[in-house]
């Protein structure tokens, strides 16, 4: 399976501004100026300055995580399932355009953990979505979303789309664009996806959020990851549905957006018990309790710098003892 992050903020998007662009680029300046490239002769000047920005400077440092909310794609052989529609979904959307007007074939499946608006509101912008039916009759997904949902995932897509609030309805591109297909998921739901070398496997669990909220376990050529965003510690015991999803899994894909100290509110802060998202004690003990091969934190805070987002991530990694990433816009992983 190849793992690629689309998006992996929560809650709302939150490009870098201009003046953290521009403090990033100071900072660095001022690190290279204290501690500068050693000059090589004849090595051109762009490979001295990447390889110093590597050693020198951690990712968040030199780079950023992304303002996109949540949309992982994992590619099982070559059949697209796609984990939530946030804004990431757009620029996913972009390579997927390219690739459908190449060979004039698009399918896959979407599993949509619930639909809060952070995790569809990349569905307006995906040009795929658009594809007219008559030129590219082969365009089709299959869309998975929870029925005890305030509004079940194609209602929410429709409202989403009304015209009061966008320009096209989705009950005309559901005429005209794109073939979908809608399939409901509840608790301990299995199934298998269909893929051009093998199946894929699927469970489906329910996780600690204020809305239903689904978390996956995908299983594909004797791998297995878990995704499982928005959910929150309610009880000391660890939820025996989540349990179930990481437990041995290569990689794990998990909701970690707050501090424990936001999380609580201390320091003056609002406290935030009951808002559906973990913080770092707490992925720890679940990671110690279910082995996952890696961890990759992501629904990452809207107001979180990349350099807090990275020490949440270490602090996984050091009271689990178990290899810990914070995912960033553009991360591929290979399992």
């Amino acid at each position: 399976m190849k793992i690629t992050f689309w998006g992996v903020r929560g809650s709302v998007p939150s490009p870098l501004t201009g003046a953290q662009v521009a403090s990033k680029v100071r900072d660095s300046l001022m690190k290279c100026m204290a501690n500068p490239p050693k000059d090589s002769p004849g090595r051109p000047v762009n490979e001295i300055v990447t390889e110093w920005m590597q050693r020198e400077l951690s990712f968040g440092e030199r780079s950023t995580f992304g303002g996109n909310t949540t949309c992982v794609e994992v590619r099982c052989g070559d059949v697209p399932i796609i984990l939530d529609m946030g804004t990431g979904l757009r620029e996913l959307g972009i390579r997927q355009m390219d690739e459908l007007v190449s060979t004039g074939k698009l399918e896959g499946h979407i599993l949509q953990s619930h639909v809060h608006w952070d995790h569809i509101q990349g569905v307006p912008f995906w040009k795929p979505l658009y594809a007219p039916r008559r030129k590219f009759p082969d365009c089709r997904f299959t869309f998975y979303g929870g029925k005890e949902w305030e509004l079940d995932l194609q209602a929410a897509l429709r409202q989403q789309m009304h015209g009061q609030v966008f320009p096209v309805q989705f009950e005309e591109i559901r005429r005209v664009g794109m073939t979908m297909g809608f399939e409901t998921v509840f608790d301990m739901w299995s199934a298998e996806l269909g893929t051009k070398d093998g199946s894929a496997k699927v469970l489906a669990r329910k996780l600690h959020h204020p809305q239903e909220t689904f978390g996956y376990r995908l299983s594909h050529g004797g791998k297995t990851i878990a995704f499982t965003t928005d959910h929150e510690p309610y009880a000391e015991d660890i939820p025996r549905g989540l349990l179930e999803l990481v437990e041995g899994v290569d990689v794990w894909i998990t909701d970690c957006q707050y501090t424990l100290h936001e999380y609580l509110g201390l320091k003056g802060g609002v406290q935030k018990l009951g808002w559906g998202h973990s913080f770092p004690e707490y992925i720890a003990r679940v990671t110690k309790a279910a082995k996952p091969g890696l961890v990759v934190t992501t629904h990452h805070d809207p107001e979180a710098s990349d350099e807090a987002i990275e020490e949440i991530a270490k602090a996984v990694q050091a009271e689990s003892g178990i290899r810990t990433l914070a995912a960033h816009e553009g991360l591929v992983l290979d399992v």
